[in-house]
């Protein structure tokens, strides 16, 4: 697999919309939140950026509805960013699993303190991943960086808030203007996309 370069000073844009986020303690919903963190500058319409994405914009909201300290948010986001560099761009068509996924399964293990050695909440990391990759699976390729994540924020919220206690919410019709800018759109095959 190519090695893809990751430019920090998008990482720290991204971490720094967060932090502003949490600083300015409003409620939103995981698709909205997403596609703040995927509008800014500098972030392409595929690139592993979106493997740090998920994890960033569900810890920034755990953080606000949990009132965690706002140093522990930045030691999350450090954490969700060393691990979500390891995950190679094209992940998803090379090994078969996608970075969306993985995402989730990265902020859970985060949110919950799982490691390897973990019991139950290394079988949350896991499963909460493993549903997220049968519901991207239900869609046909070429890869998409924007529908994978909002498919896998859709399908991961419900389990995220049972085994977390959380309340996240997703908008039941996430509209996706994104596609103008990927020649290999699904089109009407995605559920996110609407005619201009």
């Amino acid at each position: 697999m190519k090695k893809i370069e990751w430019k920090q000073e998008v990482i720290e844009k991204m971490k720094e919309a967060c932090l502003a986020q949490y600083r300015d303690g409003t409620a939103m919903k995981v698709d909205e939140v997403m596609k703040r963190l995927m509008d800014i500058e500098g972030v392409p319409m595929h690139y592993p950026y979106h493997h740090f994405i998920m994890p960033a914009g569900l810890l920034t909201l755990a953080a606000i509805e949990k009132g965690a300290d706002e140093s522990e948010l930045s030691q999350w986001l450090e954490t969700a960013e060393e691990r979500a560099k390891t995950v190679p761009g094209g992940f998803c068509g090379n090994c078969g699993t996608c970075g969306s996924a993985v995402g989730v399964g990265i902020f859970i293990s985060v949110l919950t303190g799982a490691t390897p050695m973990a019991v139950e909440n290394w079988q949350w990391a896991n499963e909460a991943t493993g549903k997220c990759l049968i519901k991207i699976s239900q869609y046909p390729g070429p890869r998409c960086c924007k529908r994978t994540t909002f498919l896998a924020a859709a399908e991961g919220v419900p389990y995220i808030n049972e085994k977390c206690g959380l309340h996240f919410a997703v908008n039941d019709e996430i509209e996706c203007n994104y596609h103008i800018k990927n020649a290999t759109c699904l089109e009407a095959e995605c559920p996110f996309y609407k005619e201009a």
